[in-house]
């Protein structure tokens, strides 16, 4: 028993580790607008609803 809750926890910490791993599919990972900047990426998610899933440029120098 005590093996399968320590499998159980490493299997939990690992899922949480994991960039984007355990967010669900509809969430947006910049920010919901009505109208996207020129240099952002978009796309349609269901966490915005009416409005577009705007992703930023990634910054340089880092």
């Amino acid at each position: 028993m005590k093996l399968l809750c320590v499998l159980f926890a490493v299997l939990l910490l690992f899922s949480m580790a994991v960039p984007g791993y355990g967010q669900y599919e509809g969430a947006c990972k910049g920010f919901c607008a009505s109208v996207c900047g020129k240099r952002d990426e978009w796309t349609f998610r269901r966490f915005c609803k009416n409005k577009y899933c705007c992703l930023p440029p990634p910054k340089k120098g880092k």
